[in-house]
């Protein structure tokens, strides 16, 4: 038998909800077995193909979600972005993905359109819920307007905000950052015998770039190693803020003989700025990634670096959404404790 049917006739043959419907057509959120083969019953029966845009209507909801994030060219966002857009594809979300442009830099000259400005605008596409990555949620001073808008979006539609707690907000927010990564690296610096372990990379103002030197200094002064203040060169996140970093660094008079860098990119750039200094990595300068964006297996030198395993992140941070979404329990909170990855540009024992 076929004819044409709706989602609201499929619900009252099968005496489930419309909702219940959903769930079992698109194969998200709890339906017990029985109830699943019986509304896969009428489905066959009438020869049911929903309507996504009818389907949405009913249920109040276009299956779209939003993502905002300040840069895609980052490989730490860019990489973000890609495994949630999959997990929201699986789940049959689609993404509307914003891209700010904010930095720390921007944000105090006013040059760039506001954060709040995306926030309207996501509300005004409609979509049922939001993930936030970066931006001004990463900044050690938030500004009242930013909480406001922040605020007022998660009042109107559920946001998981991976970044630092903001107090009586009703957001979800999932930190990533772990000191113990810091630890992990100074130390291994220190057991190889280093003395004057610099830091290169990251921008001023920015919560993991301060906590990440907070940790840094701290190791330092335990180990009763050499708390220079000129050992620490910031500026921002990228391969020729590496480069700069690392030249200023081996100008010292005493110059360093390891480097922990902000993450990937500030490493490739440092390696360039060694060579150009006629050294090399490790048999000069010893070199960790305190943040694995790409597959440092690949370069030369292979690098050492701390895997903080974004994709355990991305994954958790999109099921949590859905799970606010639909009602459902929440994900457990993944292990994101991060891992040393030892290769060669850490060099060996001096």
């Amino acid at each position: 038998m076929s004819r044409n049917v709706t989602i609201v006739e499929i619900a009252k043959e099968s005496g489930v909800s419309t909702a219940t419907v959903s769930r079992v057509l698109s194969g998200s959120g709890p339906v017990s077995p029985k109830t699943k083969a019986r509304v896969e019953e009428v489905v066959r029966k009438y020869g049911y193909c929903p309507n996504p845009l009818a389907q949405g209507l009913i249920l109040r909801q276009s299956r779209t979600l939003g993502m905002i994030i300040p840069n895609i060219t980052n490989p730490y966002f860019s990489t973000l972005v890609g495994i949630i857009e999959r997990a929201a594809h699986e789940a049959h979300y689609s993404i509307i993905l914003c891209i700010t442009s904010f930095t720390a830099t921007s944000h105090k000259s006013g040059g760039q359109e506001t954060e709040e400005d995306y926030f309207q605008m996501i509300l005004d596409k409609k979509v049922d819920g939001v993930i936030i990555a970066g931006g001004q949620i990463d900044l050690c001073e938030v500004s009242d307007s930013y909480k406001a808008a922040l605020e007022k979006l998660a009042k109107a539609i559920p946001v998981v905000v991976i970044g630092q707690t903001l107090p009586d907000i009703p957001c979800c927010f999932v930190n990533k950052e772990h000191e113990k990564g810091m630890v992990i690296a100074v130390r291994y610096l220190a057991s190889l015998g280093h003395c004057r372990i610099g830091f290169a990379g990251g921008e001023p103002g920015i919560i993991i770039t301060e906590s990440r030197l907070q940790t840094y200094r701290a190791v330092l002064e335990q180990l009763g190693l050499d708390t220079d203040p000129d050992l620490v060169s910031v500026s921002d996140y990228y391969l020729p803020d590496g480069y700069n970093a690392a030249k200023k660094l081996l100008e010292l008079d005493r110059p360093v003989t390891a480097i922990l860098a902000m993450n990937d990119n500030i490493a490739i750039g440092a390696i360039r700025a060694i060579s150009d200094y006629f050294l090399s990595v490790p048999d000069d300068i010893a070199l960790i990634s305190c943040d694995q964006f790409m597959d440092g297996n690949f370069l030369t030198p292979r690098l050492t670096s701390l895997e903080r395993h974004t994709e355990r992140l991305a994954l958790h941070v999109i099921r949590l959404l859905l799970s606010m979404i639909q009602g459902t329990q929440a994900p457990e909170p993944p292990d994101l404790y991060p891992d040393l990855i030892i290769r060669e540009s850490s060099g060996k024992h001096l």
